[in-house]
């Protein structure tokens, strides 16, 4: 479909089914756009749901302007692009990933009115330490700015080799034998080799002028932690979903002891990357707990 205007923005938006719930996808920052959820659970469940998908400011086939990139800036981004699809009326299921999550949060706590469900993927609600490591990351140049991404992912790496495969920790490819790693690793390994090689793709060219050129880095960084209140007031259905081996399970935990109707499933033997690791596993969890709060032939 078109782009949108919404708050001086062209988003990049894309629509998918015509019948159901409205579920609108909010993608994580950075090296991410909607092509996540695209690729992976979107069209399942746009046979059974309006998929609303978009690309936030300053990502994918979205405009990039120079500042507005706070977490309210977001989250009015999402008001804007609803309204300007008409949707001003309609209660809408938000999911989120990673840090979409925490915006899909932040939304739920600004606009409850709004809101029918709440789909949590791998979530943030306590962004102090993600936003710090953001900007300290981002504001490296060239071979800094790789080493600083090979450090963060070969830190994850090491706790999801099966038996400590040497040269994980310094990201020594070589070196590395495939079969003593998990799934999680082997593709983080593979993104990680990409990343290296093709340091003018198009989501790398999109993170370096995010950094460079716009507000991003200072303003993610400035993202504070939802508090317990603000989170417990709530009231809508919330499906969460974590991976086992995942660094974010506390905030998994959390939500659930916080959230009034919280249902938290946790997968097994992975960690952040549960849309592509675990697409079918996430899907049929989102097309169950969509039968159960929204019927076939009913809409949210």
């Amino acid at each position: 479909m078109p782009d949108v205007l919404a708050r001086g923005v062209r988003f990049n938006v894309l629509t998918m089914g015509e019948a159901g719930p409205v579920l609108v996808f909010v993608h994580g920052v950075l090296i991410d756009n909607l092509s996540s959820f695209y690729l992976s659970i979107a069209p399942g469940l746009a046979k059974v749901a309006r998929v609303i998908l978009f690309d936030l400011r300053g990502h994918g086939r979205s405009e990039q302007p120079p500042s507005g990139y706070t977490t309210d800036d977001m989250v009015e981004d999402l008001t804007g692009i609803l309204d300007a699809l008409d949707l001003s009326a309609v209660q809408v299921i938000v999911v989120g990933h990673s840090f979409g999550g925490y915006i899909a949060l932040r939304f739920a706590t600004r606009h409850p009115e709004r809101v029918a469900g709440l789909v949590l993927l791998e979530a943030h609600s306590g962004m102090a330490d993600f936003g710090a490591q953001m900007r300290d990351t981002m504001l490296l140049e060239g071979e800094a700015r790789d080493e600083r991404v090979a450090k963060l992912f070969s830190h994850w790496l090491a706790k999801h080799a099966a038996r400590g495969a040497p040269g994980v920790a310094t990201l020594d490819h070589d070196d590395v034998d495939p079969t003593t790693l998990d799934a999680d690793a082997r593709s983080t390994m593979a993104m990680v080799g990409r990343l290296r090689r093709r340091r003018r793709s198009p989501l790398v060219d999109t993170a370096q002028r995010l950094a460079a050129r716009t507000t991003f880095s200072r303003d993610v960084a400035a993202a504070t932690p939802l508090p317990d209140a603000a989170i417990a007031q709530i009231r809508c259905p919330v499906l969460a979903i974590y991976g086992t081996e995942s660094d974010l399970v506390a905030d998994g935990r959390r939500l659930s002891a916080l959230l009034q109707q919280c249902d938290l499933r946790m997968i097994e033997d992975c960690a952040h990357g549960i849309l592509f690791h675990s697409t079918q596993e996430v899907r049929d969890a989102m097309l169950g707990w969509l039968s159960t709060h929204w019927p076939a032939g009913t809409s949210a």
